[in-house]
């Protein structure tokens, strides 16, 4: 492996007091996001009833592919300037690429907007694509500040950026929750809203940048046109990313109706609740990374990889509790519940390739790889989505395929970037798939206090043959803590 220095910056060991205050700070904005899911995912169906709450959750997913619009000069601007400093990075070129990318938006944007009001949609469709459309413009250009703040390794205002559009939409969601409103539409505006307030505080902290000036035109469009074509790969890799499990939601809601698209729906928000902690660590860890050594970033991957492979499947143990409590708390989704035995491994995999995966595979200008591997897992979510929808006519089918999917894809992740920094490969990884697979097996098909008893048996197995791999990491928490 060449050195990581041709990235653009001088090698230096990584910052091990400056990560930890900055993930500290992203789980405390964290903190506030976590009332708004616990809102938004418990307390909303509640009130709501499962057909507006479908809605509610439609209006998210089509969100979650506004992305797709910036055509990667998002992606392209973080990658570009990873690692880079404010008073580095070129403001005027910065600010051009930005209102560029504004006004092409606001074209798909109108496009969109004319889809949703001429297409052959219902009423409560044609909402949630209008606004889909309207939030994506603004949605976008948040994102771009938000990105380029990470990029600097500003991470803390892209942490609070996204702590006060969650004080802004959970404090609407309380008050539209006590004026009784049992329809989708006022939270999805209240939504808007939010990203909107998040918008204006970015474009705040970004005085110095916007103020910079443009350049001319032909010039912004050119390089303009240099940050897509760095960027769109990674762009379409996380597009692909989320279409692995998007397309289980489209069939779902396609073949069994918008009921059935609430109740999986439900299911997967309850794992993405799980794995919001775990992405403010890979949004933190990049710039970082950028700047670090060689030797820094194989050894924090090794440690990385080995501890989460250890740690995460304990989640397992958390899932008794979690469905006597939604059964008590949501019977009317028992259902969801249930499905949630296939759903949670989403946390063990999607976390761990998000942190460790995903993330060196960008620091190391691996996109296109990235994208392979997600391709590839998206063409088997695909086609066990496919058979599963119309040969079994099985949505528990579907969601364990998917989690396998996964698993896979989070290896094949990890044999390429252990050839790519020639590091021996851990067969701890392996056993992480196995045992999730165990889980599945047992909290599917037995009874739930014989099956708990049976994983925590096997989980305590799993942890005494594999704690040797944890040794680094304590090791690591002990120099941090010496150092403070």
């Amino acid at each position: 492996m060449p050195p990581l220095t041709p990235l653009g910056r001088k090698a230096f060991e990584l910052d091990t007091r400056k990560l930890a205050s900055d993930i500290i700070v992203a789980f405390l904005a964290q903190a506030l996001s976590i009332a708004s899911s616990v809102a938004t995912t418990l307390i909303l169906p509640k009130f709501l009833g499962i057909e507006s709450f479908g809605y509610w959750q439609l209006f998210l997913f089509y969100v979650s592919y506004i992305g797709f619009f910036h055509l990667g000069i998002n992606d392209g601007v973080y990658l570009i300037n990873g690692g880079e400093s404010r008073s580095r990075i070129d403001k005027k070129d910065i600010n051009s690429q930005f209102a560029f990318s504004n006004m092409y938006q606001l074209v798909f944007s109108a496009l969109l907007l004319l889809v949703a009001l001429f297409g052959p949609f219902e009423e409560e469709r044609c909402f949630v694509v209008s606004t889909t459309a309207i939030l994506l413009t603004i949605n976008n250009a948040g994102l771009f500040l938000g990105y380029l703040f990470q990029a600097m390794n500003e991470t803390k205002l892209f942490s609070f950026s996204a702590a006060i559009e969650s004080i802004v939409f959970f404090s609407g969601l309380i008050a539209l929750l006590i004026l009784g409103f049992t329809d989708f539409k006022p939270y999805v505006l209240l939504y808007c809203i939010s990203k909107a307030v998040r918008l204006l505080y970015c474009l705040t902290k970004s005085k110095d940048i916007i103020s910079a000036g443009v350049e001319p035109l032909s010039l912004t469009a050119e390089r303009s046109f240099s940050s897509i074509k760095v960027g769109i790969k990674l762009m379409i890799s996380n597009i692909v990313g989320q279409l692995i499990l998007g397309v289980i939601r489209f069939f779902v809601d396609l073949e069994w109706g918008i009921e059935a698209f609430s109740v999986v729906s439900f299911s997967l928000s309850i794992a993405s609740f799980f794995l919001m902690f775990l992405t403010q660590v890979s949004m933190v860890l990049f710039p970082h990374l950028r700047q670090a050594s060689r030797d820094s970033v194989e050894a924090y991957y090794v440690l990385l990889r080995n501890s989460l492979s250890v740690l995460l499947p304990s989640l397992y143990l958390l899932y008794p509790p979690i469905a006597l409590l939604l059964n008590l708390w949501l019977p009317e989704y028992s259902e969801s519940i249930q499905l949630f035995i296939f759903l949670f491994p989403l946390c063990v995999f999607e976390g761990k390739m998000d942190i460790v995966g995903t993330t060196y595979l960008k620091v190391l200008r691996q996109e296109k790889k990235l994208l392979i591997i997600n391709c590839l897992t998206l063409s088997f979510s695909l086609a066990t989505t496919l058979i599963g929808t119309y040969l079994l006519h099985s949505i528990p089918f579907i969601l364990t395929c998917v989690v396998f999917a996964l698993g896979a894809r989070c290896l094949i992740a990890e044999r390429t970037l252990e050839k790519t920094m020639r590091i021996k490969h851990s067969p701890v990884s392996w056993t992480a798939l196995a045992i999730s697979m165990a889980y599945i097996a047992l909290f599917a098909c037995a009874d739930q206090i014989f099956a708990f008893l049976s994983y925590l048996l096997l989980y305590v197995g799993f942890f005494m043959l594999n704690r040797k791999s944890l040794k680094p990491l304590g090791a690591s928490i002990v120099k941090a803590l010496k150092r403070n």
